[in-house]
């Protein structure tokens, strides 16, 4: 069997390269008492956690929409208008880039390419460059500005395409089993689980998806991805 050489890393942003929850935080606090609103009778913060949860364990593409379509369905006007307005929050005060991003992403740039693959708006990017992150990256699209989205596949080659690495030349390091480490897996990536943030209790489904490692803090990465280009 041919040595499967790495090249490439492909980072999700949220939880490996920023802290972000307290957009969940903010997120569901407002959204219970906006539906709260709507349907004059107490929605609790327990209850969105639990459809949160629900979102999670069937491997919904977007937690956030699933949650808020569980309640408005079939309003599509109202789901729209609420989805909305999750896309206007304010994203810098809300998400914290990790302390060692920057160092960690110098190191693995020197011997590897590195692309963003998230689901995440525009102002993502600019909130990585402020940073000095993407100083590393030498692709730093959000999905907002691609087209596609995880779990899409088209979204992982369009990347791939665009920094000329085959997808068995590649890293994915993300800490969602169901958009990162599955299309991951199923395009013969390597994959590397973020073990952290609402996601870390993700069930795998089957051995054919399980990660090819896992990590809780981006300086364990280097070494982890080292022993796959040793292997």
């Amino acid at each position: 069997m041919l040595k499967k050489a790495v090249k490439a890393v492909l980072f999700d942003v949220g939880q490996p390269l920023v802290e972000d929850s307290a957009i969940d935080e903010y997120w569901n606090r407002w959204l219970a008492g906006f539906l709260s609103d709507h349907f004059g009778r107490e929605i609790t913060l327990r209850e969105i956690l639990e459809k949160q949860d629900e979102a999670i364990k069937c491997y919904a593409p977007s937690i956030f929409s699933y949650v808020i379509w569980r309640y408005v369905q079939p309003d599509t006007e109202l789901f729209q208008d609420i989805r909305g307005r999750f896309e206007t929050l304010d994203y810098p005060s809300l998400l914290t880039v990790r302390p060692e991003a920057v160092e960690v992403c110098r190191k693995l740039s020197e011997k590897y390419v590195l692309a963003t693959a998230a689901n995440q708006p525009v102002i993502t990017t600019e909130i990585l460059e402020n940073a000095g992150v993407l100083k590393h990256f030498a692709f730093k699209e959000m999905s907002a500005g691609i087209g596609y989205s995880k779990p899409d596949l088209r979204f992982f080659t369009y990347i791939l395409d665009q920094i000329g690495i085959r997808p068995e030349n590649a890293v994915m390091v993300g800490d969602r089993q169901d958009n990162d480490i599955v299309p991951a897996k199923m395009l013969g990536m390597y994959a590397l689980r973020w073990k952290g943030g609402l996601f870390k209790d993700q069930e795998i489904r089957l051995p054919s998806e399980e990660p090819d490692g896992e990590l809780t803090s981006l300086h364990e990465l280097p070494e982890l991805i080292e022993k796959l280009d040793s292997e």
